[in-house]
């Protein structure tokens, strides 16, 4: 039995329809006329867009100047890494940058004594532009404007403005870096001229090669001992058989006792002060190596920090530059006839089935 309404009623509904044919499409053409109309008198808008690739966020030092390292450099960002520079993109930093540079406040008609103008004007940059990520995890930036000219030059600045953003954060990051590992090395060469100049001071005393004075002065003294114990053996010698050996043997054997008894005497100072000097000697060698090659390390790390906090390259791999659109893309002008003839055609449906079905009932 409802099934049997619901046939009668889309028959009732379907000769109505018929019966009042001319004036439903009267009213839908007149529809489609008023959406046509409206459709060129809507300012259009220009899409201008640029794509990129992100890139890794290495350290320019580690990427270039470490061996076997250059992929790292050539390697394009993450999705985290996207993800950062889209938070970037929707800073209202940047976003004050761009309405600064074009005066987008007064090129959208914004009145300036008006409430709360600079959040208006961000709203309708906001809605002028896109940021997203393509499906290859390239970065897409769209401005539309009803200028075309104006909207490739805002799509090219706000890329530029990214790259100079990403650059001037990762520099001050850098430049810190940079101040704290220069403190350190200037700290470290101020240790290790210290103990140049210890080692200076014992060096003026006479002991600036440890091996070799070692070898040297041993060699030197037990050979004056030596002497001496054999200059004084010969002497005693010689008394024993005074009577019966010319006085110029014992002038000359005594002689040669004395000689032998003034080197020894002559080098016993210096190995004396060698044995003195020599462990503190060897004790700020050993340190000066540790704090040398220590202070070389801090000055790679220096060099390297440097490079990263005064270089600066490119922060993006750009595939396509925002060029001036020739088409505009809004209003879609066969869009805007069509729901307007939809709208009028419901509308007129509407008004005659209620003229017919509803209406009557109050009468």
């Amino acid at each position: 039995m409802a099934d049997q309404e619901n046939a009668l009623n889309l028959v009732a509904i379907t000769k109505v329809a018929i019966k009042y044919r001319k004036h439903i499409l009267l009213i839908t053409l007149i529809g489609a006329i008023i959406g046509l109309v409206l459709s060129f008198l809507i300012k259009p808008k220009y899409e201008a867009f640029t794509i990129f690739y992100t890139p890794a966020n290495n350290s320019i030092s580690k990427s270039l100047l470490a061996e076997n390292n250059l992929e790292n450099f050539m390697r394009y960002g993450d999705e985290d890494q996207i993800d950062q520079v889209l938070e970037m993109l929707s800073s209202d930093n940047l976003k004050d940058k761009v309405i600064s540079k074009f005066d987008l406040t007064a090129h959208y008609g914004i009145d300036t004594l008006s409430k709360y103008p600079k959040t208006k004007t961000r709203a309708q940059f906001d809605s002028n532009t896109e940021f997203k990520r393509t499906d290859n995890l390239a970065i897409k930036i769209a401005v539309e404007d009803t200028d075309p000219v104006l909207a490739a030059k805002i799509a090219n600045f706000i890329s530029l403005s990214l790259d100079s953003i990403r650059t001037n954060i990762q520099q001050g990051r850098a430049k810190q870096a940079y101040e704290i590992i220069k403190n350190r090395y200037q700290k470290k060469q101020t240790e290790v001229d210290s103990i140049l100049s210890q080692l200076s001071t014992i060096r003026q005393t006479g002991v600036y090669d440890y091996e070799a004075q070692s070898k040297v002065l041993s060699e030197a003294i037990v050979k004056a001992e030596t002497s001496v114990a054999a200059e004084e053996a010969r002497v005693k010698v010689y008394e024993n058989y005074a009577t019966q050996l010319p006085d110029t043997t014992m002038i000359k054997a005594k002689g040669r006792l004395a000689a032998a008894k003034a080197t020894y005497r002559s080098l016993k100072p210096t190995v004396n002060n060698f044995g003195k000097q020599s462990g503190k000697y060897l004790e700020l060698v050993a340190v000066y190596d540790k704090e040398k090659e220590s202070l070389a390390n801090l000055q790679i790390r220096l060099e390297s920090a440097e490079v990263d906090y005064r270089s600066s390259i490119s922060q993006q791999f750009l595939i396509e530059k925002a060029t001036v659109p020739e088409k505009s893309t809004y209003p879609n002008k066969a869009l805007v006839v069509f729901l307007f003839s939809l709208s009028a055609f419901i509308i007129s449906f509407l008004m005659v089935c209620y003229l017919e079905f509803v209406l009557p009932k109050f009468r």
